[in-house]
């Protein structure tokens, strides 16, 4: 208690002390800026007064006629920073006679004791960009930091990311052993808990609900450890637990949007309709979820339960017009950030033409797709379905089918202007989802545009245009922002 005691006090003594210098340096400040003004006053007084006896004597300054105040400023900071040094040296002496005393009376075993060296070697071996390296440097590192739990959290984490699971769950039960017992909230340990608690979960290891109500126990306030361990909760059925745990970052503001998505996609697993038919009227919590989450949620509820703003903002967040050209015209496709486009690989199915590679185009929180060649759609004719593939990163893909809609000329009148396009006809829209088995029709499509008659509005032409600038010619959609995933 002394001990921490007197690093509460160095602590102190050190904000005090810069507090000291800044004030040294406020006051050399003033009195140089007094004395300039002072003589410059004295000086212009004395040459526009005639009184040129007085400004001879005055004459002008410099540095060399300051240069004493200048001394005593860093004579004044040196004193501070002196005593502080000679308090810093005496504190640190007497914690190491402490230590050296209470290790030989309690016979603490050196290879409890962590120095400061091998404190600096161990931050340099977590900046190792290599994980395999820096496994390695840290199992040299072994010996002399094994009775440190931040040793063992780094050594878990890289083997986690070696994708040595079983390993990494031994060492994070390791790190809970070794820091039980130290502090009432430890953040680290539940954050290595949760760990721990999702490798049991994906090894189909039955302790892994208990382990992720011990990570919950250590900390609130870790947003990632709440919603790992609400996952693992979630998974072993356990859903009251697992609403709780993620009620922890969303009662305080703790990364809300990703906290949200992982509420109502619990509700929809959990086949709470109640709860989720709540969450999808709020149109605020609509715009913040992925379109896969409403996807999945609308076929829990089924479509005639599902809130019509579901369905509109999936058309109003994605559609699709073409970019004419000379020769065989592009289909842009332009979605709101929440869809990723970016992160997917994309592939476009039209008639019987299969397009991939897209061109990407990012303005504000819109991403343009465009693929190049698609067809010729000033034959009105011609138009068909376009069938769109978004394929996340280890999720299953989503899959979209876009048909012209909105084919009378008031409708067209009122559909929003694309940014990419030189054409606000034909707009495509999305009139079905499917995702792992789930499929939601937002209807509007009325069927195959083959057999649609097509009307053009007023004003419009067949005719390709030439030399159109689609960049400049046209306002941006105007499309809801939605926070991604």
């Amino acid at each position: 208690m002394k001990l921490y005691a007197s690093v509460l006090e160095e602590i102190s003594q050190v904000q005090l002390a810069e507090r000291e210098k800044e004030l040294l340096r406020e006051k050399y400040a003033r009195q140089l800026q007094r004395d300039l003004s002072i003589n410059a006053l004295a000086l212009t007084a004395d040459v526009f007064t005639a009184q040129y006896g007085s400004a001879v004597r005055h004459g002008a300054t410099s540095w060399w006629d300051y240069r004493n105040q200048s001394q005593n400023r860093e004579l004044d900071v040196w004193r501070v920073d002196k005593d502080r040094m000679m308090r810093l040296v005496e504190k640190s002496t007497k914690f190491l006679d402490i230590s050296w005393k209470m290790a030989r009376e309690r016979q603490i075993p050196d290879r409890w004791l962590v120095r400061g060296d091998d404190l600096d070697k161990l931050e340099l071996a977590w900046q190792e960009p290599d994980p395999a390296t820096r496994l390695r440097v840290l199992k040299r590192m072994e010996p002399f930091m094994e009775c440190y739990p931040p040793y063992w959290y780094y050594v878990a984490r890289t083997q986690q990311s070696l994708g040595q699971l079983f390993a990494a769950s031994e060492t994070y039960e390791r790190l809970a052993e070794l820091g039980q017992g130290h502090f009432r909230k430890d953040e680290m340990l539940a954050s290595g808990l949760a760990n721990r608690a999702l490798i049991q979960s994906y090894l189909s290891q039955p302790s892994a609900p208990d382990t992720a109500r011990r990570a919950l126990a250590f900390s609130t306030e870790v947003w990632e450890a709440n919603l790992i361990c609400a996952s693992v909760l979630q998974r072993h059925r356990r859903y009251v637990e697992a609403e709780d745990a993620i009620l922890r970052n969303l009662d305080v503001g703790l990364e809300r949007s990703q906290s949200r998505i992982a509420l109502v996609s619990l509700y929809a697993a959990s086949g709470d309709g109640a709860k989720l038919a709540a969450q999808l009227a709020d149109p605020a919590v609509v715009r913040e979820l992925p379109p896969g989450v409403l996807v999945l949620c609308a076929a829990r509820l089924g479509e005639s339960a599902t809130p019509p703003q579901v369905t509109q903002l999936l058309q109003r967040t994605l559609q699709a017009t073409p970019r004419f050209n000379l020769g065989r015209d592009d289909l842009v496709i332009q979605a709101a950030g929440n869809w990723r486009l970016q992160n997917a690989v994309l592939t476009l199915q039209y008639g019987d033409q299969t397009f991939t590679q897209p061109r990407l185009n990012l303005q504000r929180d819109v991403v343009a797709a465009s693929f190049d060649g698609v067809a010729e759609f000033s034959r009105i004719g011609d138009v068909q379905d376009a069938v769109l593939t978004i394929q996340y990163p280890d999720a299953p893909a989503v899959k979209l089918t876009l048909q012209v809609t909105g084919l009378d000329p008031s409708a067209v009148d009122a559909m929003p202007p694309l940014a990419l396009a030189t054409r606000r006809y034909p707009v495509y829209r999305i009139t079905t989802i499917e995702q792992d088995q789930h499929r939601l029709s937002l209807g509007g499509g009325g069927g195959s545009s083959r057999s649609t008659p097509l009307t053009l509005p007023a004003g419009a032409t067949s005719a390709k245009p030439v030399g159109d600038d689609p960049y400049v010619t046209t306002p941006p959609i105007e499309i809801p922002v939605v926070a991604p995933l």
